[in-house]
């Protein structure tokens, strides 16, 4: 059963993973601009940061088109070689799980880039000084997604 519905539940995963990310930008957008929300004091807060570079802030450097267009290519790489996995006849139900996700999270920064060239990052965890950068749903997926491909490529070895 999975085999003959795997293209359909691979694109409505995709695009859930995608729509929380997108609900969550929206919604936190609306209540974090110009303040912080403590949820846990000394751990935890909601912030509006805009994200021009890639994870912590890496790539923030380079120049406006510059990093733009990289971002952009590389985005829409990650999803075209997520898709192309996610169908294949050889594909375990972790390694989908994992493809879908990365594809959903890819999608939801690419979104961000395209219309606002920026990413909305959101979750603030800190322990006294130290913040741990901020980050969002998108980047949460990409990091399980990577995580359940790495998981699934490592067990097939042993």
């Amino acid at each position: 059963m999975f085999r003959k519905y795997k293209y359909v539940l691979g694109v409505l995963l995709t695009l859930l993973f995608f729509a929380i990310d997108w609900f969550s930008k929206y919604y936190l957008a609306r209540l974090t601009v110009d303040r912080t929300i403590t949820i846990i004091p000394n751990f935890f807060n909601l912030v509006y940061v805009q994200n021009s570079g890639i994870a912590f802030g890496f790539l923030a450097h380079l120049s406006g088109i510059y990093r733009f267009i990289f971002l952009i290519a590389i985005s829409s790489i990650v999803v075209i070689i997520a898709f192309y996995f996610m169908f294949r006849n050889d594909t375990s139900k972790t390694l989908f799980v994992g493809l879908t996700m990365l594809a959903g999270g890819a999608l939801g920064n690419l979104y961000d880039r395209v219309l606002h060239g920026y990413v909305l990052d959101f979750f603030d965890f800190y322990i006294k000084t130290y913040h741990y950068p901020a980050f969002n749903f998108a980047d949460s997926f990409i990091t399980i997604g990577i995580l359940l491909i790495l998981y699934d490529r490592i067990s097939k070895k042993n």
